[in-house]
């Protein structure tokens, strides 16, 4: 019964500083959220894309402590749309079509890792990532062959596909020795379209979200390592 008593004792006070750690460690860091709950829909009739969130961008800014461990977890989750639409006839043999969404994170107006190049004043070309990208093509070479297609009658021959999606995705962006003070952080995202007009290609955003954790790395551990 003694015995039982010592190892409660010791359990107790292990249950009791291990939760006082967890509670420390976590009201020492600095949590940030913004959220965009427009959304990105898709036609049921047609497939086409509508809705989104119109703006490329979401903000917030984070401060931090004046320490050489602190690093921040940024997280920007999308909901993204992608359209595509290939269509092929008698005259044309071959069609393709391609979106997709680049997303890339800014900490005071200089590129967050896994973007590239890391820490440099961003460029219009630099720090992209892709969240969602597709490449879509039709080929034929059988509707010349048909007689009532190469006479262009009423038959109007030709093969169409069209493809939409929507999709949520979320990739951590890492930044370490931020330096005390105030940050500001953006989210840009792009859209790639293989006619720039929208009229065999498109794709959207929203709704989106930007998370931005303060964490500390130890020294015991490896850090934050680049490659």
């Amino acid at each position: 019964m003694k015995k039982m008593s010592i190892i409660s004792l010791i359990l107790s006070f292990a249950l009791i500083f291990g939760i006082g750690s967890m509670v420390y460690a976590e009201s020492s860091g600095n949590f940030v959220a913004k959220v965009n709950t427009t959304k990105c829909l898709i036609d049921d009739a047609d497939g086409s894309l509508d809705g989104g969130i119109g703006d490329t961008l979401l903000e917030t800014t984070i401060r931090t402590p004046n320490s050489s461990s602190t690093a921040l977890v940024i997280r920007p989750s999308l909901v993204t749309g992608l359209y595509t639409k290939t269509r092929v006839d008698e005259t044309t043999t071959e069609d393709t079509a391609w979106a997709g969404v680049r997303v890339r994170v800014l900490i005071d107006g200089k590129v967050v890792a896994p973007g590239t190049p890391v820490g440099v004043v961003a460029g219009p070309d630099d720090g992209w990532v892709y969240y969602d990208k597709r490449w879509q093509q039709v080929k034929q070479n059988f509707l010349n062959m048909i007689a009532a297609c190469a006479l262009d009658t009423e038959y109007n021959c030709s093969l169409e596909l069209i493809l939409s999606t929507l999709s949520a995705h979320s990739m951590d962006f890492v930044v370490g020795d931020v330096g005390v003070g105030d940050h500001a952080l953006k989210v840009e995202w792009a859209f790639d379209d293989s006619d720039d007009a929208g009229s065999n290609a498109a794709a959207c955003v929203g709704p989106a979200v930007l998370t931005v954790t303060q964490v500390k790395t130890f020294s015991t551990g490896d850090g934050i390592e680049i490659q």
